[in-house]
């Protein structure tokens, strides 16, 4: 289907984002999953801002899974919670500051909390928005001017990834120098609100069904749509498999989903 991946493991994505704040580089982090390639496939315009990531990473264990059937394989599975924490403490360890913006009210305060406590020393500022499209001017303007104020050296959006990706693109040339990573639901995660399977579930690419348990007015988004789409993901990697020796990648080395 095309997307571009980076085969990275989580410590060398946190790598190349501080290096890259080293330089004075910002850049965004996408964490594709199965409906995030849905979307991807239908939309000319998420395809080039996949194109124009500086990090992309396999959230969705299918598409792992995916990688591994066409002989491309990635080291594994990285959420957007993975890069959150990890990102979180690494700022914490190198006297970086971070920004969590999005979420219902007190989740992303709730959520800078927990990762102070774990990371003593990080400073953490919160902005919490639903970006709607009915008011998407007025909510990215606010967003903009908070941040610009605050400067942060990382950005962790939680809003839905049509959201998180309109924020991005908005706010980007006024931050060149700020990473942003689309976290979606990971405040959830890490304010313990909701759990991720276990192991073998994820490794089963279960996590859909574990999910629908607690929350089953997603039944159409893992159903209807995530079904068709999973099923034709593994029969295009088994066929590019089957037709091609060596690895699909672009010129910067990332194996791309077919």
């Amino acid at each position: 289907m095309g997307m571009p991946i980076h085969a990275v493991t989580l410590d060398e994505a946190v790598d190349r984002v501080f290096d890259s704040l080293a330089e004075g580089r910002g850049g965004t982090v996408l964490t594709p999953n199965i409906d995030i390639l849905r979307q991807y496939r239908r939309s000319p315009e998420l395809r080039r801002m996949f194109e124009r990531s500086e990090l992309v990473v396999t959230d969705g264990m299918p598409l792992v899974v995916a990688l591994r059937i066409q002989r491309t394989p990635v080291p594994g599975q990285i959420t957007g919670t993975d890069m959150l924490r990890a990102l979180a403490a690494g700022a914490g360890a190198r006297g970086r500051s971070i920004m969590l913006a999005g979420g219902r009210p007190g989740e992303a305060e709730r959520a800078a909390d927990r990762l102070r406590q774990v990371s003593p020393g990080l400073r953490a500022e919160t902005y919490p928005c639903f970006v709607r499209p009915e008011t998407m001017a007025a909510e990215l303007a606010a967003l903009s001017r908070r941040l610009v104020a605050a400067a942060p050296d990382i950005v962790f959006i939680g809003l839905p990834f049509a959201s998180q990706t309109a924020v991005m693109s908005a706010l980007r040339p006024a931050l060149p120098g700020t990473w942003f990573v689309g976290v979606g639901s990971s405040f959830d995660f890490v304010n313990g609100d909701r759990s991720r399977p276990p192991e073998l579930v994820r490794r089963l690419c279960l996590e859909w069904a574990w999910r629908l348990t607690s929350q089953p007015w997603l039944w159409r988004r893992y159903l209807v749509h995530g079904v068709p789409t999973t099923a034709r993901l593994a029969v295009d990697a088994l066929r590019l498999r089957w037709r091609r020796d060596g690895s699909p990648t672009t010129s910067a080395g990332r194996p791309a989903l077919p």
